[in-house]
C-alpha cells in the first residue's frame, strides 16, 4: 500500500548525513548467529558523483550494464525538469563519462523512477516510473501521474527516443506505479510489479504483463493481491524468471501477521497459477523490499529488511520432495555488519552471494552509512559474512552512504552499484567494486 512505501522510502531519504558524520554504532548491538569476518582487501572506485542538477540525483538502483561494460541506470529526482532522468556512463580515455539519455518532464512521459532500467537485444531500453504517465491521481488538488511504461529506443547517430509504452488509470487507492526494474522475456514482454492498481475490491497490488499488439502494447493483470494472506504491496525488487517462465518475487507485507509472502506465478492454460512459497512470521522478521534470486539449482535468496533481531536478514528458500519449500536463515544482520538491506544479493562469478545493506557499518567518518558484504558457505549448512567495504569511509562522504539500490556482476568480475546519496556533489554515486 501506499502508506507503507511511503514509509520504508522515507527511512532512506531523511538518512541525514549531518547527522551520519558523528554516529558510530555501538558495537554492543545485538550480535548476528553466523560468522562474521573483517574487511577483506578490494578496490573501491567510484565513477560518478551526481551533482543534483541537470545530470541526476539520488539513484535508487543498481545499473546494468552492456557488452562493451557501458552502464545504464536511473536517478529519482535531478534532470532538467527535476523529475528524474535515465543516464548512462561509458569510458572514454580512461576516465568515465555520464551522458544524459533522457529527463523526465514531470508529466504524461512519466517522472521519478526507482527502479531502473532492462535492454532487450537491439540495444533498446525499458523502465518504469513511480508517478507521472496520463493517468490522473490528483491529490490535494494537484494533478499526479499514476505512473508509466516507457521506452528508450536507439536511434541513428546515438539520438535515443522515448515513448510511454502504457500509463496507469486511477487505481482504487494510491497512485503507486512500478517501483522496480522490470523483467524482460525472450519474446519481448515485459513483466513487472505495482504497489496498487488491482482489480481487486481490497487494493494490495498487482503483478503485471505487457504484450506488443499491433503495434501499441496491452496490460494484463497476471495476480492482483486481494487478501491479506496472499501478500500486501510488492516492494522494490524486480520479478526474476527461470527457463519454464515461471515468476518469482516477494512482498513487503500480507501473510498471517502480516510480515510479507514469497510467491511464483506459472503459466498454466492460458492463465496463470499464483503459488505461495513461504509466509514470513514474527519470528523471521520480514518487511521484504526486494525481489528473489535463482540458482541453477532451483533454490531462491532473498532479503528481509528487518530481519529477527530487526536489522535485517538474508535467507534460502529451498524446494522440498513434497512441494513445499524449506526456509532457512543465513545471514542475520546486527549493526555494525550492516543494517537493512533492500534489495537481495547477487551471485558472485565464484558462486557466492554478495549484496549491500542501506545503513550500518563502522567507519572513521560514517559509523551508519551502509556496506557491502559478502555470504560464502562454511560448512554443514553455514554460512560466512565478510564486510567487503564499510561506505563514508573517505571525508565527506565522497565515496557515497546509503547503498540501497543492490549489486549487479558485470564482465570483468566486477561489482557495480549505486548509492542513494555522498559523493563529491552529496546525491548519490556510481561505483565500481572488484573483490
Amino acid at each position: 500500500m501506499r502508506e507503507r512505501l511511503r514509509a520504508l522510502r522515507t527511512r532512506a531519504a531523511t538518512h541525514p548525513l549531518a547527522l551520519t558524520r558523528a554516529l558510530t554504532l555501538a558495537l554492543t548491538l545485538p550480535g548476528s548467529a553466523f560468522l562474521a569476518a573483517d574487511a577483506q582487501a578490494g578496490t573501491m572506485s567510484v565513477l560518478y558523483s551526481f551533482n543534483g542538477a541537470n545530470d541526476g540525483a539520488y539513484p535508487e538502483s543498481a545499473p546494468i550494464v552492456d557488452a562493451r561494460g557501458d552502464l545504464f541506470g536511473t536517478t529519482y529526482a535531478g534532470g532538467a525538469n527535476g523529475c528524474g532522468t535515465v543516464w548512462r556512463l561509458h569510458k572514454a580515455k580512461g576516465a568515465w563519462k555520464e551522458t544524459i539519455l533522457y529527463s523526465f518532464a514531470c508529466g504524461e512521459d512519466g517522472a521519478n523512477p526507482v527502479g531502473g532500467v532492462v535492454m532487450d537485444a537491439r540495444g533498446n531500453l525499458y523502465g518504469g516510473t513511480s508517478l507521472g504517465g496520463t493517468g490522473d491521481c490528483s491529490e490535494g488538488g494537484t494533478r499526479v501521474g499514476c505512473g508509466a511504461v516507457y521506452e528508450l529506443a536507439r536511434g541513428r547517430g546515438g539520438a535515443w527516443h522515448q515513448s510511454v509504452l502504457y500509463s496507469w488509470p486511477a487505481p482504487n487507492n494510491g497512485f503507486q506505479g512500478p517501483t522496480a526494474s522490470l523483467t524482460l522475456d525472450a519474446k519481448g514482454r515485459i513483466y513487472g510489479t505495482t504497489a496498487a492498481d488491482s482489480s481487486c475490491t481490497h487494493n494490495f497490488g498487482s503483478v503485471f504483463a505487457l504484450k506488443p499488439v499491433n503495434d501499441a502494447w496491452k496490460e494484463r493483470e497476471l495476480h492482483g493481491f486481494c487478501r491479506a494472506r496472499d501478500g500486501t504491496t510488492p516492494g522494490y525488487g524486480a520479478l526474476s524468471m527461470d527457463g519454464s517462465g515461471n515468476l518469482y518475487g516477494t512482498t513487503t507485507g500480507g501473510g498471517a501477521g502480516d510480515y510479507g509472502v514469497a510467491f511464483a506465478l506459472m503459466p498454466s492454460g492460458g492463465g496463470w497459477k499464483f503459488v505461495k512459497l513461504h509466509e514470513f512470521d514474527e519470528s523471521e522478521g520480514g518487511d521484504l523490499l526486494g525481489g528473489l534470486v535463482r540458482d541453477a539449482a532451483g533454490n531462491l535468496y532473498g532479503s528481509e529488511y528487518r530481519g529477527p533481531e530487526g536489522f535485517g536478514s538474508i535467507f534460502e528458500l529451498t524446494p522440498n520432495k513434497d512441494g513445499g519449500w524449506a526456509a532457512q536463515s543465513l545471514a542475520v544482520f546486527g549493526g555494525t555488519n550492516g543494517v537493512g538491506p533492500w534489495q537481495s544479493p547477487v551471485f558472485g562469478a565464484d558462486g557466492n552471494l554478495f549484496g549491500t545493506t542501506q545503513r550500518g557499518g563502522t567507519t572513521r567518518y560514517c559509523g551508519d552509512c551502509g556496506v557491502l558484504y559478502e555470504l560464502s558457505p562454511n560448512g554443514g549448512g553455514a554460512w560466512r559474512e565478510t564486510v567487503l567495504y564499510d561506505f563514508g569511509s573517505e571525508k565527506n562522504f565522497t565515496d557515497g552512504a546509503t547503498p540501497i539500490g543492490g549489486l549487479v556482476l558485470g564482465g570483468d568480475g566486477s561489482f557495480y552499484g549505486t548509492t542513494y546519496q555522498g559523493g563529491a556533489g552529496g546525491f548519490g554515486v556510481v561505483y565500481r567494486y572488484l573483490p
